[in-house]
């Protein structure tokens, strides 16, 4: 039982430590892009951060793996 226990915590930290990179990811994209986008609609614009920003999750996880 208890490493299942250590097994969920060390997983609910990992989780947070992805949200938390993914949000940071996810704002440095959105302010490097904001004035070169500025035609797009602000749900155009959303769209394009949220592909880059996965994009950016899926490259970085390749690299440390």
């Amino acid at each position: 039982m208890e490493a299942y226990s250590q097994r969920d915590s060390a997983s609910a930290q990992d989780d947070a430590y992805h949200a938390s990179r993914k949000e940071t990811v996810r704002a440095d994209i959105a302010r490097r892009l904001k004035r070169i986008c500025s035609h797009l609609s602000d749900a155009e614009f959303s769209q394009l951060v949220e592909l880059m920003t996965e994009n950016k999750m899926k490259a970085d996880r390749r690299t440390t793996l």
